[in-house]
């Protein structure tokens, strides 16, 4: 096995399927704006932006973050966790729904079995 489709295989268990690929673009979307609001965004009060993303990356971000980490880990950390998560619902989406979902190659429901 080369090291491309190793990465292949990689991206696909990651974000093999638009459901994970659209967590990750949220999550994304979410961390950049937590950077914005905590970088050029100034509070007189304590901003609730950084709970977010702790919120959309749970269980794992709490399994992750359980030790005191400072400030720079914890964006490691919660990218980290989404991937960890990404994985998880593309490993579950791929189970519901079998390897060629969104294909068509699966059908269900009445009239399943005269389709095949």
């Amino acid at each position: 096995m080369n090291g491309r489709s190793l990465v292949q295989r990689i991206g696909r268990t990651v974000a093999g399927d638009w459901v994970s690929r659209g967590y990750l673009v949220v999550i994304a979307a979410l961390l950049v704006w937590v950077w914005v609001d905590t970088t050029l965004v100034s509070h007189p009060d304590a901003s609730f932006s950084g709970v977010y993303p702790i919120l959309l990356t749970m269980p794992t971000s709490l399994l992750l973050l359980l030790p005191a980490v400072e400030a720079p880990l914890t964006w490691v950390v919660l990218v980290a966790a989404a991937l960890v998560n990404s994985t998880v619902i593309s490993l579950i989406v791929r189970r519901a729904f079998g390897q060629g979902h969104g294909h068509g190659s699966r059908r269900t429901g009445p009239g399943a079995a005269s389709a095949r």
